[in-house]
């Protein structure tokens, strides 16, 4: 058990990565919340997590529109950051050039040093000294199909890397707009996992590759069972993505970004859907939809929520996140800056936070 001079034990803190900063949420009782900004202050943060593998590190992606963008961590909660000793960057000779770090995510319990990120050009780096140096995977960067990938409207972007707990040699990732790849031999190479995902904006709606993926995650009891928000449609594997299954259903949108799963319920999965066009919630209710079997029906989460003509929220597909936490609590962070929290599994909802700037990323920790 890790003592915290600043936190005690127990303390539920939410990251909020944003578009000036990232801000720590900090709670004892998930009813009463306090925020305050880290030094961290300035550039786009699309990303922010607390690994606790190794006393309790605090890791952010920064983009910068002038600057650049780079992975900084802190480990006295956001006061002060420290930047790698070697950083992410393409060597001078390649034709790639870092466009926006999206995503940070640790390693596996067995292997406390290691830490992973996806970035835009598509690309996946490792780092096996807890964040101080980092280097590319060779194979996906030279995989066959790479020349016919194309970028969604965020760009080329590697977003979600989830590291099988169970076999230390398979891991996914999602590419927007490739889809879904996997490897099963320690990223030596990679084959893609979209069969019977749609990208209905291309020619054949189910191509090997070319689909627009959105959030990736997995069930933390069964690892071939993996849930996906996609650009269109909502589905589940059985098959550690061999082929897929649609579970939109009763959604009123085949269209959304973040997806997100009860750790203590796993077949209790969470989503917004939002218009396609105007990519804000679809009707007047902002909605966070709740599915307790497996996306075979879906309710609306609405209590606590706002509602009117004048509704305009859409959520990104990092910003909507559970704890680990008995009920689960769920956060969903807006483009528009406000942060609703419920503390029992979606059932009711309170605004903990306002006046924001656009919220890219939230991610909820517990202390221990």
């Amino acid at each position: 058990m890790t003592h915290h001079h600043k936190y005690p034990a127990g303390t539920v803190i939410v990251g909020l990565g944003t578009k000036c900063g990232l801000f720590l949420l900090t709670s004892q009782d998930r009813v009463t919340w306090n925020i305050e900004a880290t030094s961290l202050s300035k550039g786009r943060i699309f990303s922010a997590i607390f690994d606790q593998r190794n006393g309790c590190r605090l890791f952010a992606a920064e983009n910068g529109d002038f600057f650049g963008s780079f992975i900084r961590y802190s480990d006295d909660f956001g006061q002060s950051w420290q930047e790698p000793r070697q950083g992410i960057q393409f060597p001078p000779q390649s034709d790639l050039k870092l466009q926006n770090i999206w995503t940070i995510v640790p390693g596996r319990t067995t292997e406390p040093d290691v830490v992973y990120a996806g970035v835009d050009p598509a690309s996946l780096w490792m780092s096996t000294d807890q964040g101080e140096t980092w280097e590319p995977n060779p194979a996906l960067l030279s995989h066959p199909s790479r020349s016919q990938w194309g970028p969604g409207a965020g760009g080329l972007c590697l977003h979600t890397i989830i590291a099988d707990p169970t076999r230390p040699s398979r891991m996914w990732i999602g590419i927007s707009a490739v889809g879904c790849m996997r490897t099963d031999d320690g990223g030596r190479s990679w084959v893609f996992a979209n069969k019977n995902t749609r990208a209905g904006f291309l020619p054949d709606p189910y191509p090997e590759f070319g689909q627009c993926i959105h959030r990736l995650v997995q069930h933390p009891t069964q690892p071939d069972v993996l849930y996906q928000q996609n650009h269109c449609g909502i589905y589940k594997s059985l098959n550690a993505g061999e082929d897929w299954i649609d579970i939109q259903h009763n959604l009123p949108s085949e269209f959304g970004f973040p997806i997100a799963l009860d750790p203590h319920h796993p077949e209790t999965l969470f989503v917004v859907v939002e218009d396609p066009e105007g990519r804000h919630n679809s009707g007047t209710h902002f909605t966070v939809y709740r599915t307790e079997n497996a996306g075979e029906q879906w309710t609306p989460q609405t209590h606590g929520l706002p509602e009117g003509q004048g509704v305009r929220m859409g959520v990104l597909r990092h910003a909507l996140c559970t704890d680990s936490l008995n009920p689960c609590g769920v956060y969903a962070g807006t483009k528009t800056g406000q942060l609703f929290a419920s503390n029992d599994r979606g059932e009711n909802w309170q605004l903990i936070a306002d006046f924001l700037p656009p919220i890219y990323s939230v991610t909820a920790t517990v202390l221990l």
